[in-house]
């Protein structure tokens, strides 16, 4: 404002040549080309000077006066008021938000922004760095504790015939049922074929039969002594004959024949039916209740938690990544470098799901413009408060230069048309003066 521009130029050739016509005037008294030359000169003076004072009133006072002017600093309060409205409201407003955003398609510079190793690398890495940090501040003790509650909690609470059916479902759909009762048979059959076995038969036979001679007549028992002495009643050989036909049957029912499919399932039916049973179920109930207590889960969730975050602080994640990305089949030796190897897969389907599915690229496309349209509207006060915050640190000279250098040419050109203008209309006032005179 205290640099001299054209406007203070033409002010002061206005007061120049309004000297001169004094000069002329006093010189050449009566001349009217005199007159109206310090006619014209005075009222462009007088254009210039007011529309100087007007001007500089609005900054400061003028040659000191004090009334109405100095209006900038002293409505300060308002114009910084009317100003945070003006870049809220008409700058920064939601219908100038949002068709800015409109024009402006942040989707495919997104995509592009993304597709970028140096982008992948970063997204992955902090993604295995936030799973990292949450691994290594967990508590291993309590939580094994809360996990292991927890789990106790599940395993009590499941409904035993629920259970039983669960296990039975399992075991029938992957044949393990099938496997346990073939080997059950071998098993039998293995303790079938034993010495003793034979052994037990021969004198399960003997006390048998020695029972039933205890019940029969006098000459029932002769007749029993006579045959034994005869050798028609042999123990031993009816032992060995029953061992060899009950090996036999276990060896029928380790196989696949009718009898085997029959046995498995009738097996099966009964097993079904001791669902219904309240012994079979308090039985499991009792398993459930002891399996839960017994089972050492704090331990087993500690070393389990210990060994995961082994897994994953050890972890290069360099080397890790760099191996990912050389071979889709990386599966990494460890859970870090699998968890690496599984986020950069992920990474891989959201691009792809991005760039080739149309409803999940416009999906997203709509999440970006709602996030970017809130951020914005978000930031709206926020630009009104640091506008604030900036016109109210300018001091009264800061305050009046921001003003003046945006509008500083018109300012001048509205002291030079002061000037312009009176003298014009000066000129045309003293034509009428002289014309009326001379009628």
């Amino acid at each position: 404002m205290n640099r001299w521009n054209n406007a203070d130029t033409t002010l002061l050739c206005a007061a120049l040549f309004f000297l001169m016509a004094v000069g002329f005037k006093i010189t050449f008294p009566g001349n009217i080309f005199a007159e109206g030359f310090l006619f014209v000169t005075e009222a462009a003076l007088v254009g210039g000077i007011a529309d100087w004072f007007a001007v500089t009133a609005l900054f400061k006072k003028p040659l000191g006066f004090p009334f109405h002017t100095a209006i900038l600093p002293r409505r300060r309060k308002d114009f910084v008021k009317a100003s945070v409205v003006m870049v809220q409201q008409e700058f920064f407003s939601r219908r100038t938000i949002f068709k800015k955003l409109g024009d402006f398609k942040l989707l495919p510079r997104i995509v592009e922004f993304l597709s970028r190793d140096s982008t992948r690398k970063i997204v992955v890495e902090e993604l295995f760095n936030v799973v990292k940090k949450f691994v290594s501040a967990q508590k291993k003790e309590i939580r094994s504790k809360e996990i292991a509650n927890e789990l106790r909690r599940v395993i009590q609470n499941i409904p035993a015939k629920d259970l039983i059916n669960d296990f039975g479902a399992q075991f029938k759909r992957n044949n393990k049922d099938k496997e346990i009762f073939i080997s059950i048979v071998k098993a039998i059959r293995r303790v079938a074929a034993k010495p003793e076995t034979f052994d037990k038969l021969q004198a399960i036979l003997e006390e048998y039969a020695s029972e039933k001679t205890k019940n029969m007549g006098g000459f029932s028992i002769l007749m029993a002594g006579l045959a034994q002495m005869l050798d028609l009643v042999n123990f031993e050989e009816a032992a060995r004959i029953m061992q060899t036909q009950l090996l036999k049957l276990l060896d029928e029912l380790a196989a696949e024949t009718q009898i085997h499919r029959r046995t498995l399932n009738e097996c099966r039916l009964k097993i079904s039916e001791l669902a219904d049973t309240i012994e079979f179920k308090g039985l499991v109930e009792d398993i459930q209740i002891d399996a839960s207590k017994g089972l050492p889960l704090e331990e087993a969730i500690e070393l389990a938690l210990i060994h995961i975050e082994s897994q994953i602080t050890t972890t290069d994640f360099e080397e890790a990544f760099e191996k990912a990305r050389a071979s889709k089949n990386f599966s990494g030796k460890s859970l870090g470098a699998l968890l690496v190897n599984i986020f950069n897969e992920e990474y891989d389907r959201f691009l792809k799901l991005i760039g080739e599915d149309t409803a999940a690229r416009r999906a997203f496309e709509k999440f970006v413009d709602e996030l970017t349209a809130r951020a914005a509207l978000h930031a709206q006060p926020l630009v009104g408060t640091v506008a604030k915050s900036a016109l109210e640190k300018l001091t009264e000279e800061q305050l009046n230069n921001l003003v003046y250098d945006k509008a500083e040419q018109d300012f001048i050109w509205i002291r030079l048309n002061g000037s312009i203008v009176g003298s014009v209309v000066g000129l045309a006032i003293f034509i009428l003066i002289k014309a009326a005179g001379a009628f």
